[in-house]
């Protein structure tokens, strides 16, 4: 499953990955905390919508534009 940048609020465009909640290649939970993001206006975190293996595609500190993958989730 492709984990793309979401898009919080109606003007948002793009965001800053803050950084990463959970290392890669582990397994999390659905629901669970992975990644921070901050917008010019507040700093969400964003919660797996599924259980298994996460692999990261974005890197910290890099601004990337709604709908960008993020990172992959392996299903077991």
């Amino acid at each position: 499953m492709l984990l793309r940048l979401p898009k919080i609020g109606m003007e948002m465009t793009e965001a800053v990955l803050a950084g990463w909640l959970v290392d890669d290649g582990v397994t999390v939970a659905k629901g669970q905390a992975l990644y921070e993001m901050e917008t010019d206006k507040v700093t969400n975190e964003i919660e797996s919508p599924a259980a298994g293996r996460l692999r990261r595609i974005a890197q910290e500190g890099v601004t990337y534009q709604v709908g960008d993958p993020v990172a992959e989730i392996h299903e077991d």
